[in-house]
C-alpha cells in the first residue's frame, strides 16, 4: 500500500549574480481526476523591477534557496519565474554569463528528482515542470 506524501521543492543558487534576480514559484497540487485541491507559493523579493542596481543592495540578504512545501497529493505542477529586477551592467554578451539554479524536489526522506537551469542575465527563466508521484512506500 502507498502512502502520499507532500513534495518539497527547493530552489538553491550560489552564483555571484543571483542579487540580480526575483523569484516567483507557485504550485498547484492536483489528485488523480485532475481536480486542484492545493495551491501554494513562495518568492524572493530583492528589489522592484527596473531597479537597475550596479551592486548588491545593501542591508539585504540575499537568499541562496528558496523552499515551497506542496500539500500531499498524486501530482503537481511547479511554475518558476525568475526576473531580472537589475540587467548586467556591461551589455556585451560575453561579458554576462548565465547563472545556473537547482531545482530538488523531494518527500519527506525521498529525493524524487534534481533539475539544473540557466538563467538568462537579460531575461531571467520560465520553468513549467509536472511532478509525479509524492508516493513512497508506507514504513
Amino acid at each position: 500500500m502507498k502512502q502520499r506524501s507532500g513534495i518539497r521543492i527547493e530552489l538553491v543558487c550560489r552564483h555571484e549574480t543571483w542579487w540580480r534576480y526575483n523569484v516567483e514559484m507557485m504550485c498547484a497540487a492536483f489528485d488523480a481526476a485532475e481536480n486542484r485541491i492545493g495551491f501554494g507559493s513562495a518568492r524572493s523579493k530583492i528589489a522592484e523591477a527596473g531597479a537597475e542596481l550596479r551592486e548588491p543592495p545593501a542591508g539585504v540578504a540575499v537568499p541562496t534557496s528558496l523552499t515551497l512545501d506542496a500539500i500531499p497529493c498524486d501530482h503537481a505542477l511547479l511554475f518558476v519565474y525568475i526576473i531580472p529586477h537589475s540587467l548586467p551592467v556591461d551589455n556585451r554578451i560575453e561579458a554576462a554569463e548565465p547563472c545556473e539554479i537547482e531545482l530538488r524536489i523531494a518527500v519527506p526522506g525521498l529525493p524524487l528528482r534534481r533539475e539544473r537551469f540557466r538563467v538568462n542575465p537579460w531575461g531571467g527563466a520560465s520553468i513549467r515542470l509536472r511532478i509525479d508521484g509524492g508516493q513512497h512506500p508506507r514504513e
